[in-house]
């Protein structure tokens, strides 16, 4: 058996330095507005109303009227409305900025794909204790909302959930336009199964997040409308419209310069159109709406990379330097390389929070190239002693969270390449590896809004990986030390993809990127980042820090979830999920994929395994242990892709409810355990030979075996 390999922890950022956790301390307390973040000085978000403000024509109303003082709101039986500047208007006493997503907040801006752009006003950004803007926003502008973030809003009398859809019942009560929560694609008129809860961080109704979660991926530069209908309260009585819609609703909103023109929109858009769907307005609750993102916002600077990159590759064969080379490393492994290999630069500068580099266009350009470290094992059973050897296979690998190319060398990885006689190579999903992680925690103590920004140089390391692959089928072969026995230790033709955790949700990127690589398994993978993040043990280190920072604000600190989503979809495994078996980009390789998860995965949890298994449209292997809600099955063997879950038959399911769960002991830790299984490893080793079999290796369902 593979010794345990004392290596750095690669699920959360506890390893990052303590000093720049106790500075997080003394800089809450010392910064005041001079610790405005970046991002909001370059937002440019100064307007309190939409683009659509001004649409439409008001609609015909009978409830009677009188002209009030103040903001000049009518009305008849309503309390007076009295909209706070830059507020959303529909629930302003509940909340400056929520509900969110909502088209309130676009402005017009023609320089966008959408011609609208995403701009939070100053009264309605969440900030730190110390009044730092949290928004997202400052150096990638959104023209909409995303495709899959949490959608909120919050009733301060508290929220019965008993009526409501929750994910373990499935999403098909919510395609009812009866059901108390609605979702419905306005564009289409279909309505959208999805999920509602409370956020679990928190018991108080004040601070406590309604949330509102799609079960699949929402279209791009889509129009949206979330409507509640039927809410009850904690005290058991029906939740009341908050002033502003319930003004709307009533239409008393003659000369009020924020709620008339809002009002005209719903009177000629959203009230018909959900309507139209079979939802009565006279049940409405809170009514809005939002448009997704255009999809070239999202991809349009990975694209030009890959662009970039496959033409350079088309001229270049990436060059490699070996700086070390270790026979006999260990007693499981025979040969290490540490190398380098060529690539483009598309950053200002290689270190870590890096910005992409832009022309004159604001396009992204290569900035001349650089080297790139890699390292590459052969275990003893792949090191030939016999002339006539067949060459091993070569596994490109992808590490874990804020983790390192080292991982194949610690005892899992290490010893399943020694099982199974596979040569081993990785580099760094730069941004988001072991080295990046100190920049993160000073960018949350001293820029909070940016924090996110580690998803420029996010970009960078695919074209890394893209390179690395080039790189083991050409310049690679040439290098003397892996000729062994006059011939090359590894087959080029038999490299394949193996991606764990982060390695799996940045290798369903990398699969739609790439030209060449065939095959991938990826292991414990899921999306949205925003899903994740309350339900992800790996994330309570960041929780710790953003609470450093918010302090015990649970709403704020939803808010900061939501807006990270703007940032993550740049690099998102549900931005691309699609594009590796069922639309792929030109240029792309023809692609089998064998994704594998567990039942009660406490890092990465199964609702955002499911959701991007159906994203990319894979089926569950059958006999399957689990079967997600939307998910199709193919019997085994399965001639193409497939996905494969293990039940480890946990007592208590982590994830259920939107909280971090507890680090959990190693014989119940499935993030773990579904790499180490034997029947899974089995199932890899038979995905992986020269005429691969999709095939189940349990005694009927992975139970776990």
């Amino acid at each position: 058996m593979t010794p345990m390999i004392a290596a750095r922890p690669r699920l959360s950022l506890r390893v990052a330095p303590l000093a720049a956790l106790a500075s997080l301390a003394l800089l809450t307390a010392a910064c005041g507005d001079d610790g405005t973040s970046s991002a909001s000085a370059t937002d440019g978000s100064t307007s309190s109303s939409t683009s659509d403000a001004t649409t439409g024509t008001t609609g015909e109303t009978t409830a009677a009227t009188e002209t009030t003082g103040g903001t000049g709101t009518t009305t008849g039986g309503l309390e007076p409305a009295d909209v706070p500047p830059g507020c959303n208007p529909i629930a302003y006493e509940n909340d400056c900025l929520l509900p969110y997503p909502s088209d309130f907040f676009l402005v017009d801006d023609a320089e966008l794909p959408n011609g609208r752009r995403v701009a939070l006003t100053e009264e309605a950004t969440p900030t730190t204790m110390a009044g730092m803007s949290l928004n997202t926003l400052g150096h990638h502008p959104a023209d909409g909302f995303s495709h899959h973030q949490p959608i909120l809003a919050v009733f301060p009398e508290g929220i019965d959930t008993a009526n409501l859809n929750f994910h373990l019942d499935g999403g098909d009560a919510t395609l009812d336009p009866a059901s108390p929560t609605i979702l419905l694609n306005a564009d289409t008129g279909e309505l959208v199964p999805h999920w509602v809860e409370l956020d679990a961080m928190t018991a108080s109704p004040a601070e406590q997040a309604l949330i509102l979660r799609p079960l699949v991926v929402l279209d791009d530069s889509a129009r949206y409308i979330v409507a509640y209908q039927g809410l009850v309260s904690a005290m058991g009585l029906e939740v009341e419209p908050p002033k502003g819609f319930a003004h709307i609703l009533a239409g008393e909103v003659e000369g009020d310069a924020v709620l008339e023109p809002l009002a005209a929109r719903y009177e000629s858009t959203i009230f018909p159109d959900l309507e139209a769907a079979g939802v009565p307005r006279d049940r409405l609750q809170l009514a809005w709406e939002f448009t997704t993102a255009s999809d070239e916002r999202n991809t349009r600077d990975l694209l030009a990379i890959r662009d970039d990159m496959l033409a350079w590759l088309a001229d270049n064969d990436p060059q490699v330097m070996i700086d070390k080379v270790l026979p006999d490393h260990n007693e499981d492994i025979a040969l290490r390389l540490e190398g380098r290999v060529q690539v483009p630069l598309y950053l200002e500068e290689d270190e870590s929070m890096a910005l992409l580099n832009r022309d004159g266009g604001g396009d992204v350009v290569a900035n001349g190239e650089h080297w790139v470290p890699f390292t590459l094992q052969v275990p003893t059973t792949a090191f030939p002693l016999d002339p006539n050897y067949e060459p091993a296979r070569i596994i490109q690998f992808g590490h874990g969270f804020f983790g390192e190319r080292e991982e194949i060398n610690w005892s899992a990885m290490r010893g399943f390449s020694v099982e199974r006689g596979l040569v081993m190579i990785a580099t760094e999903w730069a941004g988001m590896a072991y080295e990046d992680q100190a920049s993160v925690v000073e960018y949350i103590g001293k820029q909070a809004g940016d924090t996110f920004l580690f998803t420029d140089r996010l970009h960078q390391s695919f074209a890394n990986q893209l390179a690395l692959t080039a790189a083991i089928k050409t310049t690679l072969t040439e290098v003397p030390e892996l000729q062994i026995l006059d011939q090359l230790v590894y087959d080029p033709d038999q490299l394949y993809y193996y991606g764990i955790s982060q390695g799996s949700i940045f290798g369903v990127v990398f699969m739609a990127l790439t030209p060449t690589m065939e095959r991938a398994v990826l292991s414990v993978g899921g999306g949205p980042y925003s899903l994740m993040m309350s339900r992800s043990g790996s994330f309570s280190d960041l929780f710790a820090l953003m609470k450093l920072q918010i302090g015990d604000r649970p709403l704020e600190v939803q808010k900061f979830i939501t807006l990270s989503q703007h940032v993550f979809d740049r690099v998102d495994p549900t931005t691309y999920s699609r594009r590796v078996l069922l639309d792929p980009y030109p240029d792309s390789s023809d692609r089998r994929i064998l994704f594998q998860y567990g039942v009660g995965d406490h890092s990465v949890n199964n609702l955002a395994s499911e959701l991007l298994i159906r994203a990319g449209g894979l089926d569950m292997l059958a006999p399957t242990a689990a079967q997600p809600y939307g998910v199709g099955t193919v019997d085994a063997p399965a001639p193409g892709s497939a996905a494969v879950v293990a039940d480890y038959n946990l007592d208590e399911l982590p994830g259920i409810y939107s909280e971090l769960p507890p680090e959990p002991p190693n014989e119940e830790n499935v993030h773990e355990l579904v790499r180490r299984n034997p029947k899974m490893r089995d199932q890899i080793d038979a995905f992986w030979q020269i005429d691969p079999v999709l095939d189940n290796f349990c005694d009927g369902p992975c139970d776990p075996e």
